[in-house]
């Protein structure tokens, strides 16, 4: 009876290993079928993709329309670029490096590259505006509202007399490279041009570290004036509230620096 139960046992443990293997070998089987079945798929849609984009000769690059600058730098850009008219395909080319490409340019702030079917590349600028001379009047070197340098040559150009900032340091002056410590000077010329347009600035100061110093015009009137380089926009709203209640002789210089009182020189 031992023995009989012994072989009985050994039956039921081959019969549940065979059953096991199986199991696996069809899971197994069902895994190599979804992986082929993957392979495929991915090469028909590449072999499909290829047929109806980058190898399609009716979107071969044709023509490249370059919106916001002049016909001079579209010329220059588009030679840099090294875009091969009638040769690439329009699905072959890397619209993000070309943009990368053209905002690393000092004067260009933006750029956005798309493609328009079924030949055409279309690429829009957006150039940083001069705000302010640096060092002197007319100077070569001028800055933009984010502080970045450019040169006048190469930059859009100014068509209206723009302010200069001075007395500033900075080791070297390079176009493209940022001058953080302008942001406060920037901020007002600024808020003068768009905000406070009855005082014209000539030019900002920044001599002394904890006042910006600068020269407006204001009814054709010159006033030097101090001001603190906290809360800027508060200070010309003090200023220009001052100088509409201001009565009596002219006074050319306008002191904003003791605990928001208006001094006048």
């Amino acid at each position: 009876m031992i023995v009989a139960k012994k072989t009985a046992n050994k039956k039921t443990k081959k019969t549940a290993n065979s059953k096991e293997k199986q199991k696996v070998t069809r899971i197994m089987t069902v895994l190599l079928i979804i992986c082929l079945a993957i392979v495929v798929i991915g090469f028909i849609c590449v072999t499909v993709s290829q047929a109806l984009f980058s190898e399609n000769d009716r979107l071969t690059l044709r023509n490249v329309k370059l919106n916001g600058m002049s016909e001079k730098r579209t010329k220059a850009i588009l030679k840099d670029l090294d875009i091969k008219l009638n040769k690439e395909n329009l699905f072959n080319i890397d619209i993000a490096e070309i943009r990368k490409k053209i905002e690393r340019i000092s004067y260009v702030k933006s750029a956005s590259v798309y493609r328009v079917l079924p030949d055409t590349l279309q690429i829009k600028i957006v150039q940083r505006v001069p705000l302010a001379y640096l060092f002197k009047y007319g100077s070569q070197w001028v800055i933009d509202e984010d502080a970045v340098i450019l040169d006048r040559r190469y930059c859009m150009a100014v068509k209206h007399s723009l302010p200069f900032i001075k007395n500033f340091k900075f080791k070297t002056i390079k176009r493209g490279e940022k001058i953080p410590q302008l942001k406060q000077a920037i901020k007002l010329i600024k808020l003068t041009t768009y905000e406070f347009q009855k005082f014209k600035i000539s030019f900002v100061s920044l001599k002394d570290k904890k006042t910006i110093d600068f020269v407006m015009i204001k009814k054709r009137r010159a006033y030097k004036v101090l001001m603190p380089r906290k809360d800027i926009e508060k200070m010309l709203k003090v200023l220009h509230y001052a100088l509409n209640q201001k009565q009596g002789k002219h006074k050319s210089t306008i002191d904003l620096t003791f605990n928001n009182q208006v001094i006048f020189k």
